[in-house]
This record gives C-alpha cells, sequence and structure tokens, in this order.
C-alpha cells in the first residue's frame, strides 16, 4: 500500500516536471489540459499496471524487510569542529540481557506502519474536507433560488462574491450579471471542468501530503479560466472591454474551493493569453518527448514495485500441526520419489486435490488471518522434508540460522558499551574537507549487521548525502573492533543496527540563516499616471533561504481610495551574506522559479531595517524601494 501511494507520488512529480519544462507555456489549452489529467490518470493505475506486467517474470521476488526496520541508534551529529553526539534516551527495558551499548539508544519500529499510520489520518481530514467543500455546495443549492437557463441552471445566492460553476451548476450574486459572465461561466459547465476538479480533490485524499498534487489542480484551474476566456472572446465582444471586466471580477471570493472561479488565478496571465492569438508550434513533437518519461515510470515500477507486489501476494502459509506454520514463496517445489513437482497453493480457493505422481497432495484453504492452508500428502499432514526449494530473490533470506535478526534477547555489545561506542566514533569521524569546503551537509542512515563473531558486515547507505559523507560514515563504521555478538536462546546471532550521521556545518553568522525566522513590516508610496500608490507590505525570512511577502496595495485618484489588491502573497528565495546585502529571487504563484527572465531584487540591511529595491514596482506604481523595519 505504501510502496504504491509513493510510486504514485513519484510519478506525478516526474510527469509534473516534464509538463513544467515542455508545455507550461502553451497556449494549446486543450492539450495541456490533457496532458495533465492523462499524467495523474497514468500515475494512478502504474502500480496496478506495474504488478499485473510484473506478473509475467519468471522469479518471483520476496519482500526484504523494510527501510530502517530494526535497532537504530542515537545520532551522530559531525560538525567543521568536532562531533557531539545526540542524548540517549532513559532505558526503560527490564531486560538484563540488553547490551550496554544498545540500552536506551534502540528504537525497534517498523517504519511502514509509522507511514500508513500518518497517511491514514492525512487521508481521513483530507476527505473531511473534500466532502465539507462538497457539501456547502449542495447546500448553497438547496437553499438559493434556482432558474432554468439554456443548458445549465443558475443558481442566485444574494451573497456578494465572484461568479462560479459546478456541474451544471453556475452560481451569480442574482440576476443582474453581465452576458459576457453568463457565457464564462457556460463554457466552463460544457467543457465539464468540474469533473477535472472532483478528480483532482479525490487525488488529493489519496496523496494529500504530495506537494505537486495541489500543483496539478492549481493549473487545471488557470487552464479554466483560459479556456472559458478564449470561449467568450470567440462570440465577438470587444476583448478591451472584456478584459476591463476581469479586472472587475479581480477581488472576488471562491465560496467552496471546488468550482470554477471567474477569477481565480492572476488577471495579468489571463490578459495575456487572450491577447496572445498565434498558437504554439512543435506541440507534437514535444508530446512525443514525453513517450519516453512514461515509458521510463512504466519500467521502473514494473521492476520494483511489480515484482515486490507480486511477491507479497505470492507468500503463502502452511500450517503444520496445531500451531507450527512455515512461511514460503508460491509457488514452491516438492520431491516425492525422487521427482520435483511446482505446486500452486495460491490457486486453491476453498480445497482442491493435486496429483503428483503415485501421490495425492490435497490442499485446503483456511481463509484465516495467516492466509494459510492446511496441506496433506496420501492423507498423513505435510511434512517439511519434502521441501526442496523456495524461490526468492538473490538476496533474499539466509539458510536457516543465518538470517537477521531485528532484535534479540542479549543484544550486541560495542567493547566498553555505549560511551566507548561514541567516543570510537568521536576520535575517529572526520567532516570531509571537500563537502565543507562545497556547503555540503545532510543526514546519512548506514545499515550494518553485527555477525556471531562480532564483527561488522553488510554495510547499507539507506539514504545518503554525498559520495564523501557516505564514504566518511562508512570508514568509520569499518574501522570499529569486534563487537560482542548477540544472543537468541543462548547462541549468537547477526543482528542488524542502522545508525545516522548528521553532518552539519555550524552557523558562524556569518551566513543567510542570520535572517532566519525573522519578520519586517513596510510601506512605500509611488506615483504614476496621476494616481497615487500606497503599497502594504509584510516579509517574512524562513529557515532553507525561502521566504514570503504579503502585500496590499492602494490607488488613490481626486481623494477617492480604491483597494487593488489585498492579501496577496508573493514566495521567494534569498541568499544574505551575513553582513549588509543580499537578493531576493521571487517565485511564481505555483512555486516554481521564474528563471533568468526575472532578476532577483537587491537589498540593503541597515542598523534597524532592511531597504528592497523593487525595480519592476516602478514602472507599475512608481514605487522603487521600501523600507522594513523589524516586527
Amino acid at each position: 500500500m505504501i510502496t504504491s501511494i509513493i510510486s504514485i507520488a513519484i510519478a506525478t512529480a516526474v510527469l509534473w516536471i516534464a509538463y513544467r519544462v515542455l508545455f507550461i507555456n502553451s497556449n494549446r489549452l486543450t492539450f495541456n489540459r490533457a496532458f495533465l489529467i492523462v499524467a495523474l490518470g497514468f500515475s494512478l493505475i502504474l502500480p496496478a499496471v506495474g504488478m499485473y506486467i510484473g506478473r509475467s517474470t519468471p522469479q518471483i521476488v520476496s519482500y526484504r524487510e523494510s527501510l530502517f526496520q530494526g535497532i537504530m541508534l542515537d545520532e551522530v551529529v559531525i560538525t567543521a569542529e568536532g562531533v557531539t553526539i545526540s542524548k540517549p534516551m532513559e532505558n526503560t527495558a527490564d531486560n538484563e540481557g540488553a547490551a550496554p551499548a544498545v540500552a536506551g539508544n534502540k528504537i525497534s519500529f517498523d517504519i511502514r506502519g509509522i507511514m500508513r499510520l500518518i497517511w491514514l489520518i492525512g487521508a481521513i481530514g483530507a476527505t473531511l474536507v473534500f466532502l465539507f467543500k462538497l457539501g456547502r455546495i449542495v447546500n448553497i443549492i438547496i437553499r438559493s433560488p434556482k432558474k432554468k437557463m439554456q443548458g445549465f441552471t443558475a443558481v442566485f445566492t444574494g451573497k456578494e462574491h465572484g461568479p462560479y460553476s459546478f456541474f451544471n451548476y453556475a452560481f451569480f450574486t442574482d440576476e443582474d450579471v453581465s452576458p459576457e459572465i453568463v457565457r464564462h461561466e457556460k463554457s466552463h459547465i460544457e467543457h465539464h471542468h468540474s469533473a477535472d476538479i472532483i478528480f483532482v480533490e479525490l487525488m488529493m485524499i489519496l496523496q494529500w501530503f504530495n506537494p505537486f498534487i495541489y500543483l496539478y489542480k492549481r493549473e487545471l484551474q488557470s487552464l479554466h479560466e483560459y479556456m472559458a476566456d478564449h470561449d467568450v472572446v470567440a462570440t465577438g465582444v470587444d476583448k478591451k472591454n472584456y478584459m476591463m471586466l476581469i479586472l472587475q471580477q479581480c477581488t472576488a471570493v471562491d465560496f467552496s474551493g471546488m468550482s470554477n472561479n471567474f477569477s481565480l488565478i492572476l488577471t495579468k496571465k489571463r490578459i495575456k493569453m487572450i491577447t496572445q492569438n498565434k498558437k504554439a508550434k512543435g506541440v507534437v513533437i514535444k508530446a512525443l518527448l514525453t513517450l519516453p518519461v512514461f515509458a521510463l515510470l512504466l519500467f521502473a515500477n514494473c521492476k520494483s514495485n511489480g515484482q515486490n507486489n507480486v511477491a507479497n501476494e505470492s507468500r503463502t502459509t502452511i500450517k503444520i500441526g496445531e500451531e507450527s506454520y512455515v512461511t514460503f514463496a508460491d509457488p514452491m517445489e516438492i520431491n516425492l520419489d525422487g521427482e520435483n513437482y511446482t505446486l500452486d497453493i495460491n490457486s486453491v480457493k476453498k480445497e482442491k486435490t493435486f496429483k503428483l505422481g503415485d501421490h495425492k497432495l490435497f490442499a485446503k484453504n483456511n481463509h484465516d488471518e495467516r492466509n494459510s492452508y492446511t496441506v496433506t500428502v496420501d492423507g498423513k499432514p505435510f511434512d517439511l522434508k519434502y521441501l526442496v526449494s523456495m524461490i526468492f530473490d538473490e538476496a533474499a533470506a539466509e539458510a536457516d540460522g543465518d538470517e537477521v535478526c531485528m532484535s534479540a534477547e542479549k543484544y550486541p555489545e560495542f567493547p566498553g558499551g555505549t560511551t566507548a561506542l561514541f567516543d570510537f566514533i568521536n576520535k575517529n569521524v572526520k567532516y570531509p574537507r571537500s563537502a565543507r569546503d562545497k556547503g555540503i551537509e545532510g543526514r546519512v542512515f548506514v545499515q550494518f549487521v553485527v555477525e556471531k563473531d562480532g564483527s561488522l558486515s553488510s554495510f547499507t547507505v539507506l539514504r545518503g548525502v554525498s559520495d564523501e559523507l557516505d564514504a566518511e560514515a562508512i570508514r568509520v563504521l569499518k574501522a570499529m573492533p569486534k563487537w560482542k555478538p548477540g544472543m537468541n536462546d543462548g547462541k549468537p546471532v547477526r543482528v542488524q543496527f542502522t545508525i545516522p550521521f548528521n553532518f552539519k556545518l555550524s552557523d558562524d553568522g556569518n551566513t543567510m540563516t542570520a535572517l532566519s525566522g525573522t519578520n519586517w513590516e513596510g510601506r512605500g508610496i509611488g506615483v504614476m499616471d496621476g494616481v497615487t500608490y500606497d503599497m502594504f507590505m509584510t516579509m517574512s525570512f524562513y529557515q532553507d533561504n525561502d521566504g514570503l511577502f504579503v502585500m496590499k496595495l492602494v490607488a488613490e485618484q481626486n481623494g477617492e481610495k480604491a483597494v487593488v489588491f489585498k492579501d496577496v502573497a508573493l514566495d521567494f528565495k534569498y541568499t544574505f551574506d551575513g553582513k549588509s546585502t543580499g537578493s531576493i529571487q521571487p517565485k511564481n504563484p505555483d512555486g516554481s522559479d521564474l528563471g533568468e527572465a526575472q532578476p532577483p531584487y537587491g537589498f540593503v540591511v541597515k542598523e534597524k531595517s532592511i531597504v528592497v529595491n523593487f525595480y519592476d514596482f516602478k514602472d507599475d506604481c512608481g514605487i522603487e524601494e521600501i523600507t522594513f523595519v523589524k516586527k
């Protein structure tokens, strides 16, 4: 389940990037809309298609242990100046056999189970939000006066809001509506735009954690507006008058968040689309370029998810006696009188008899929580001696007694215990100079196995950062002396551990983090064409170079004031030399980078203020710079 959800998330992200690169500036509206819907649909069915194709593969693979499952040691923090160890948790175990090396440091957990729980909580919340928004629209339809019009039903809410539509309903404040607006909403209805929104809303329930899903929704709503605008202009209305009508509607509010709203997107881009008549060329070639992307996603999914899901479905449990069970990958091979037979137990729905040479094998599906089967050979309980081989992935389970344990009665112990373990790491680990010079930092998760003789083996980077940091983490582990091995039933066992190395560069106050977490407010006044503009702004600097502007613009002419826009948010990335100067790079409304076409805003940090140079505001409203003070 979780694997499939992650596969869908990866596919939607990859296809969104392809769309952004190839089609974002195209005015082939119908094609763009179709591509986004196909991309979402393809991503949704990808795990199922992968599983179906995976059934044709000759080898049935077994499920490996989940990522990070097992014993997690405390995080090691490596700075440029030295090493610090996170404080160990209190040891609450009463197990006297627990070794000092992991006492209070082990966290045995199933990461997939935690992920499933988190996803389920989010999906329930997203479902409730969806039902609330849907119920809100239904309530408006039921309670408001309605009027049958040509091709749709008009709903008059009696409340001040922008016109919007939902399936065969168009919502207006009252009957005093311009024909252009009516035609606009009718276009949404004729093109069935609400079906797109409902589909995306349902995908948002499944993928509530995936930021790309929200980008799909925003882009589809934008395309809907462009298409509706195009239909209105095609009726022969004056473009200038229609553009003025859009400007008048720009502060309208969509009641539901699920409908097609007349003024949902940035007015400036809608006007640009209206005036852009020439069709973009090369769309067929660009579409063909996406085919390798679809093929690659399908191939990757079949090779990974498809086979894993088949393996998971094909694992069969045979009941031996009253309480004994053996689990294997189906089909299995058994040997009777020197002859090998392949047995497809999963084909048994209720009960079935297999004729194997001169023998009869009877299998009964128990339909219990274990998905187990009771098997007899010639009327006698199935004997494990009949089991010759189990079809697994090459790197699957080891031979009897060699399997890796996720826990143990007595855990492996580093010589000298926990303190000695981290003292060893502290003395031996180094922050690679090349990574430090490049400013590379992050967590490296390394998995390893303490063997029966106490040696360390099977070093695997579960999640890496860079070649330098990954190699340093493994180097330190390989340099360790032998541990005291773990024990189960008085016998040594192989035990698996995971340890996170957090390579972290120190903040010296001379970096962009000096502004992180601060909030500022400013005001600028400008004059353009006889109109005075008053801009109110707040500016917030977040971690990871991110920031946010929130703006309000008021225009005044002949003593009359009007709010041009209010509470408009603009994300940005910023850099700062830690002393006095920096730059702010605004982002597109969907969060993507504007690119080289949009130079950054420069800013200067003074004693108690920040002065930002808004070069593009000068041409629009006469405001060249705004001084911000700390809130």
